[in-house]
């Protein structure tokens, strides 16, 4: 251990960690700086000084001693001792005037308050190990037994002090009292510690040969049998139930290989030792590979050993918090001995670089296994949500489950029970950083996937309760101007909204269906009585920030898109009787009419000259309103296109399926000539021949669920792509459209089924049940239109003599033409036309061709941004203060940095640091414990 006075060992364990607070300290500053007043920033001030100077300080004795060749002197460690420890103690005195609680605490990364303790805990623990060594030269004689008595003193000491001086303790200032009770409990706990690490030290330098002969006696309970007591009772093996729900006290250990490891790395320390070259190797190496595993307890036991002497007087079991500690002085105190042994026989380099690495096996293999998830979750997602619909899948669904069953361990469990977490300190950080990104698999997600895969009940999807009752539009007003550089139309609709009953915190919420060629290029709130214009945001980043917004019933709105030109608009909070005033600007070709909750405005009047004329971009077409009425009218041929559902334990209804099929087909012949029939679980595949179909699927795999929104998309994908003169009449053939995964319409892919918006559903009776391919897909449509398909179509032929089929109504339409669209790389302007109509372009090709959105999803972005009219990736949000600004910027480069296909939470930026949950619980149990003593000495 003595080559721990190497002077390296403090740019590892003081100047990095310091670093490290400086970095997170400094990104949380600017965010919560403008809601800080002069006295909370004079704090900051203060305290980043004296860190500063502290750090400056080491760093300068460090490069001093390794320019001089010198080792860290004792000295070093009294001091930092002396420093750190009543630095740590008035950061924690004034933590709630560095971060005040008048912050939202959804503002505040992860534990923060506990960072500056948690990165300077090894300091304080190596200067520790400095004083044990200054005080245990190897040349004398020591007796551990004589250290061990005084460390288990100590906690006797404590017992008695709570029970004799504790109920007499009156002292005339409770602040005064409550402070020198700390100060005694932190040098209480400094002298166990140097008691404890000096008997263990002690022992392992002994050379003595009794305490050789019969070293097993100590080494095997502190090597293998506390580690897997402590395992087993985090766990809930013994006295508690955590284990049921994958959890623990200090972190989720219930993987096997905590167990085999702690095992196999208590009989790697313990073998003895043989003076064989080949026998040495191989037990340095061993020890080498297990050494990452006891260095990855002590540091998650780290920041505990404080109040390891609490948890000792309060729990028996308490003792089990330092043998992380203890295993740690054994293990690196055998490898010492090993490295001497062998670097007389080999290099010291060559062992240097064994040892590490042998030390980076473990980590290594942890790092591929996640890769391998990171790898099996893309590919799912791809296949989800960026399909290439020319592509056949095959996910591994034994891998897929192992991963999925991964994240929901790593998952941040926030209604978890007393005393518990579902994290596993650091490596779930490591985890979400490797696989996700640091970003987050919501929960709906995670069902859609399992059962999508796995044919796994899927909760119904969570949506916002709106308040929307009692909330309307009391005035509504517009200006349009007509820009004749771009013969366009920029419309600004003035509103304003009042909350008419007595009730607080009203949401105003409703939606706006825009019309092709029309997009929103900026928008306004009052918040008070100042006009706060809004901030084009990335979408998840802005719903995300709104939501935490509105949590704190503070002023937030929000425009962002639904599905196909539906655009949510949400205003909250509306006070009793208040009114408030709101606008959005639209830029539009032709003019417009938009009916917002009821009340209708038209945006534009006509113009003379002659500017709705079709507009070319190579593969995107834009066509009036005026054009399409030139334009021929056409029927097409419809044809039943029938999705069978053959998800896990569908196989019992073939013949029920068989007869419903066979009724339709009699009931409309004429439909029934050029049937298709697919067989849908969670792939879909098509029937060979329309003979065969009974046959074939009796030999489908009935597994996973009745994914009929992947179906359905893929036939609108294969129909656009290839137009014809016939269109698929959709028929679900299933025993409950209810279970089917549909949760979203399919308004995006709106250009691809111009002759019919409607879906069925075949019932038991074999009769057809209309659906809305536009809106709520899973609702039964009950109306009184009866059930046809003559509805024309309008055909538009392009140059090269290829045709497109276009809805025949009186509003704009926009054609992509063949395949995937790419901008021009013409520079973009501020409110331009022409590139709205090229991001709408790219957002309909990112539709049809999912897969090219992995590539084109951030350009899209940027391209919005630059200007600045919303599309359906980004949204206008209106906050109230700089603060949450910085929280939008930071969330937004969190996501733009991420993958598209994971989502947004607040529990992204945490780290896998001891919960400060946990540490004011031991605190307080003992504050508790005292007080219980004390009521009980009055009362006898």
């Amino acid at each position: 251990m003595h080559n721990l006075r190497n002077p390296k060992w403090l740019l590892i364990i003081n100047t990095l960690p310091i670093v490290l607070v400086f970095f997170l300290f400094w990104g949380q500053f600017n965010i919560v700086k403008s809601l800080l007043e002069d006295s909370h920033i004079a704090y900051w001030k203060i305290f980043g000084s004296i860190l500063f100077i502290l750090g400056l300080l080491n760093f300068a004795y460090t490069l001093f001693l390794i320019v001089r060749k010198r080792q860290v002197s004792a000295i070093y460690g009294w001091i930092a001792l002396l420093v750190y420890i009543p630095f740590i103690y008035l950061y924690g005195e004034y933590a709630d005037q560095i971060i005040p609680f008048s912050i939202p605490r959804w503002m505040i990364s992860g534990n923060i308050v506990l960072y500056l303790g948690t990165f300077l805990m090894p300091t304080l623990f190596y200067s520790l190990l400095i004083v044990v060594l200054q005080f245990t030269p190897k040349e004398k004689k020591h007796n551990a037994l004589i250290n061990f008595a005084a460390a288990i003193a100590i906690p006797i000491c404590w017992y008695i002090f709570s029970q004799v001086i504790i109920p007499l303790w009156q002292p005339f200032d409770h602040q005064f009292g409550f402070h020198i009770l700390l100060i005694f409990i932190i040098i209480g706990t400094l002298l166990f510690l140097f008691f404890i690490v000096r008997g263990i030290y002690i022992l392992a330098i002994k050379k003595g040969a009794v305490w050789k002969k019969y070293d097993l006696i100590w080494k095997i309970p502190i090597t293998i049998v506390f580690p897997l007591l402590g395992l087993a009772i985090n766990n809930g093996i013994l006295f508690n139930s955590y284990s049921i729900n994958e959890s623990g006290i200090f972190g989720n250990f219930t993987n096997v290989w905590f167990y085999i490891l702690a095992i196999i790395n208590g009989i790697l320390v313990c073998l003895p030792t043989i003076k064989n070259k080949t026998y040495q190797l191989l037990i340095f190496i061993g020890r080498s590979i297990t050494f990452s595993y006891t260095l990855y307890f002590f540091m998650v036991f780290l920041p505990f050993l404080p109040l390891s002497v609490i948890a000792i007087v309060i729990v028996g079991t308490g003792f089990l918090m330092l043998s992380p500690l203890l295993l740690f002085v054994i293990h690196v105190q055998e490898l010492v001995k090993n490295f001497n042994t062998l670097k007389n026989q080999i290099s010291i380099k060559l062992l240097r670089s064994i040892s590490v690495l042998s030390f980076l096996v473990l980590p290594t293999c942890i790092t591929i296994t996640y890769k391998m998830d990171r790898y099996t979750l893309e590919e799912t997602l791809d296949y989800v949500y960026s399909p290439d619909y020319t592509k056949t899948y095959f996910i591994d669904t034994t891998s897929l489950k192992k991963t999925i069953r991964t994240i929901k361990k790593h998952k941040d469990d926030r209604n978890g029970a007393f005393l518990e977490t579902h994290q596993t300190p650091y490596l779930s950080s490591f985890y979400n950083w490797i696989v996700l990104d640091n970003l987050l698999l919501s929960n709906p997600k995670i069902d859609a996937i399992e059962h999508i895969f796995f044919g796994a009940p899927q909760d119904e999807p969570w949506h916002d309760q709106l308040r929307n009752d009692q909330v309307a539009i009391s005035n509504i007003q517009s200006k349009s101007i007509y820009d004749k550089t771009q013969n366009v139309w920029k419309s600004w609709v003035h509103l304003e909204i009042k909350n008419d009953s007595s009730d607080r915190f009203k949401e105003y919420a409703t939606t706006i269906n825009l019309p092709n060629g029309c997009w929103i290029s900026d928008y306004y709130l009052y918040v008070g009585e100042r006009k706060e214009m809004g901030l084009l945001a990335e979408k998840k980043s802005a719903m995300w920030v709104f939501s935490q917004i509105r949590n704190e019933n503070k002023d937030p709105g929000i425009l962002y898109y639904l599905t196909g030109n539906k655009v949510a608009f949400r205003v909250f909070p509306f006070a009793k009787n208040e009114t408030r005033k709101t606008g959005i600007e639209f830029i539009h070709k032709e003019p417009v009419t938009l009916q917002i909750d009821g009340h209708i405005t038209t945006l534009g009047s006509e113009v003379q000259e002659k500017v709705y004329s079709t507009m070319d971009l190579g593969n995107l077409i834009y066509i009036s309103s005026k054009s399409k009425k030139n334009l021929a009218s056409v029927k097409r041929k419809p044809y039943f296109h029938f999705l069978v559902d053959v998800s896990a334990h569908k196989e019992r209804y073939l013949n029920n399926y068989s007869n419903r099929i066979q009724k339709l087909i009699n009931e409309y012949p004429q439909i029934s000539t050029r049937l298709k029939i697919s067989f849908v679980n969670t792939y879909t595949s098509s029937s060979v021949g329309i003979e065969n179909w009974k046959k074939e699927f009796s030999q489908q795999s009935f597994e996973g669920g009745y994914y009929l929104d992947r179906a359905i998309k893929k036939t609108l994908f294969d129909s656009y792509q290839n137009p014809s003169d016939s269109y698929p009449v959709f028929v679900a053939v299933t025993d409950s459209i209810e279970k089917a995964v549909l949760n979203k319409d399919f308004s995006d892919f709106k250009i691809a089924f111009p002759d019919h918006n409607r879906f069925y559903n075949l019932s038991n009776n074999g009769i057809l049940e209309p659906h809305s391919l536009l809106e709520n897909p899973k609702k039964k449509i009950v109306d009184s239109v009866p059930i046809t398909f003559d509805q024309n179509v309008l055909i538009y032929k392009h140059k090269d003599l290829s045709v497109t089929y276009l809805s025949e109504d009186e509003t704009p339409s926009i054609i992509l033409k063949n395949g995937p669209y790419n901008m021009s790389k013409e520079p973009i302007s501020e409110k331009k036309w022409l590139d709205g109509l090229a991001m709408q372009g790219m957002w309909l090709s990112q539709t049809l061709f999912p897969a090219q959105e992995k590539k084109d999803w951030l350009q899209l972005v940027r391209n919005s941004f630059m200007s600045k009219i919303m599309t359906p990736v980004t949204s206008y949000i209106v906050v109230e203060n700089e603060a949450q600004k910085a929280i939008l910027k930071k969330k937004q480069e969190q996501v733009l940095s991420g993958n598209k296909n994971l989502d947004i939470g607040d529990d992204t930026a945490r780290m896998s640091e001891p919960h400060l949950l946990i540490l004011l619980i031991l605190l307080g149990m003992f504050i508790w414990y005292r007080k219980h003593r004390k009521s009980h000495t009055y009362m006898h």
